[in-house]
């Protein structure tokens, strides 16, 4: 076989013997607790996230206004809560704070949240996504009114 080398060779071989096998290979030798796919024997329990409240009613503002928010909540276990990301839906609202190390169970934590509604008009619904190593890995946070233009409209 001309100007076949040893590492082609190899090769070639390597992947006639894997097309040749009647086992393909499978996903049944990993385990991942941890996602969804697991069995309920190797399912890990996550730690629960119980907020005080998850809607927060501004009821009804001027167009300009910065509607704050600070929402609570405690860890209740089991095992340590890592919160990875908070986001919000649009531009306008601003996570400033949270907790970025992990809390153990029965710690305390605080999400702080600005709402910014200059150019905003009407009703409002702005999301705030928590994502956490916790059951369930997102929470929604809500904020939650009407905005309405110095015109009065």
């Amino acid at each position: 076989m001309k100007g076949w080398t040893s590492l082609g060779v190899l090769l070639a071989v390597s992947v006639w013997i894997g097309c040749q096998s009647n086992d393909p290979v499978g996903t049944d030798m990993i385990v991942m607790p941890a996602t969804a796919g697991a069995t309920s024997d190797t399912q890990l329990e996550r730690p629960v996230l119980a907020f005080k409240d998850t809607l927060m009613t501004f009821g009804t503002v001027s167009e300009g206004h910065v509607v704050h928010h600070t929402f609570t909540f405690v860890n209740e276990g089991p095992g340590q809560a890592l919160i990875a990301d908070v986001s919000t839906s649009c531009g306008c609202t601003v996570p400033k704070t949270w907790p970025r190390e992990p809390l153990a169970p029965g710690a305390t934590g605080r999400i702080e949240v600005a709402f910014d509604t200059h150019d905003k008009t009407g009703d409002q619904d702005k999301v705030v996504s928590v994502v956490a190593n916790t059951s369930p890995g997102v929470i929604r946070l809500h904020l939650v009114g009407q905005v309405v233009s110095p015109d009065g409209f």
